[in-house]
């Protein structure tokens, strides 16, 4: 469903070409980010803030770095629930440093212990580098949970854009965990979901308002997952990216791409004055795809590489309509909600990418404010229910490890 806001058309235009402010076209790449990121976050950030009730620590989970927020006065007899977040960067930006006001909103809202997951980044660590951490974390503080004063079995996860996408493989991964308990719910905000069609309907909106500019163009999301891919500037694979051809005829013709359907999109979000259908399956580049395949087929880069989807938690899908990867987040609702997965989409018309937590939460706009309570009362809507089922399995688990010994 969509929900509609009170902001002018021109007025997103005007806030999203700001943000060239934060990332200019030259040189287009990571260093200028990083640089003003580390200049934000260059004070020593306080274990307490004011009105606050949690304390955060920088520790590390089974060897990944984490932000933790536990309760200052916690009582000894009662277990709470925990949210682990994964924040959002492309998987080559941002950190848990940048991203403490967020997790300590989180914290605070939901009343319960928050991990915030510094998982490595691309270029200088490639994929699935940034899954493997993400994963390692939330199994390894998921089996340690009472240590935390945290009930295991009201565990759940989220991120917003490559973080969204973190949460969604390790939910996944979760799957095949049977001797643990899985998530309560997952929230995804605005998910990067696939990378094999580049011209689905909001691609071609987006381009249609702002080409190479904004936030998230095609040609920064080339950029990034050339540094994911490779560990460097791919010009040949960026530019059969660009052009929607870097995948094989026969893979545009395979059921994955069954799911990524244009009819899926609602026929409002499809305005003809930008929108010319999807490419046709005829066309392809078998060389470059050769390339990539193996990277496309990785359970740590894509959640369609699972075909069966069945058994992930309520899910909470929050895509914006001037983002270029809107429909990613439509694509996977879809398939979750085919699956029989528990799963709710809410479009806002008038976001953009970021909007959640924008520059650390420097820029505050009112619609990001509205997209994180619609966040916090779905999570407080599912971590305080305790799920026998969950404690069932995860008292198996512990049964079993114990005849081992």
């Amino acid at each position: 469903m969509c929900t509609c806001c009170d902001y002018k058309t021109y007025f997103v235009i005007m806030q999203i070409t700001l943000q060239d402010l934060f990332w200019p076209d030259e040189p287009n790449d990571i260093k200028s980010w990083r640089l003003l990121t580390n200049i934000m976050t260059s004070g020593n950030l306080k274990s307490e803030a004011t009105g606050s009730k949690f304390r955060a620590r920088e520790t590390t989970f089974d060897g990944v770095n984490v932000r933790l927020y536990e309760p200052i006065s916690a009582s000894p007899d009662k277990l709470l629930p925990a949210f682990i977040f994964f924040h959002g960067g492309g998987w080559c930006l941002g950190d848990i440093r940048i991203y403490d006001g967020l997790t300590r909103k989180f914290a605070d809202e939901l009343g319960a212990v928050v991990v915030s997951v510094g998982y490595r980044l691309s270029p200088e660590f490639l994929r699935p580098n940034s899954f493997e951490d993400s994963f390692r974390a939330t199994k390894w503080f998921i089996t340690q949970a009472r240590d935390y004063g945290v009930d295991s079995s009201r565990v759940a996860i989220g991120g917003d854009s490559g973080g969204g996408t973190l949460a969604a493989l390790v939910a996944n991964r979760l799957l095949d965990e049977k001797d643990l308990p899985r998530p309560k719910a997952q929230l995804l905000v605005y998910p990067s979901i696939q990378n094999l069609d580049v011209k689905t309907p909001s691609q071609q909106k987006y381009h249609h308002h702002f080409g190479c500019k904004g936030v998230l163009p095609l040609t920064r999301q080339a950029r990034m997952l050339s540094y994911i891919f490779f560990g460097k500037k791919d010009y040949e694979f960026e530019q059969k990216f660009l052009e929607n051809n870097h995948t094989s005829s026969d893979m545009k013709k395979s059921s994955v791409y069954d799911r990524l359907n244009h009819s899926f999109v609602p026929e409002e979000l499809k305005d003809s004055s930008f929108y010319r259908g999807p490419t046709g399956k005829q066309f392809g580049d078998d060389k470059t795809w050769q390339r990539i395949e193996d990277i496309f087929h990785d359970p740590g880069v894509g959640p369609f590489v699972r075909k069966d989807l069945r058994g992930l938690p309520p899910t909470f899908v929050q895509t914006c309509d001037f983002d270029s990867i809107r429909d990613d987040g439509i694509f996977y609702w879809s398939a979750l909600r085919a699956a029989g997965v528990d799963a709710t989409w809410r479009n806002y018309e008038s976001g953009f990418h970021g909007i959640f937590w924008l520059g650390g939460g420097i820029l505050e706009f009112e619609l990001g404010v509205i997209m994180r309570k619609h966040a916090f009362d779905f999570l407080r809507a599912h971590i305080y229910i305790i799920n026998f089922s969950n404690m069932k399995i995860y008292m198996h688990g512990i049964l079993k490890r114990c005849l081992k010994m």
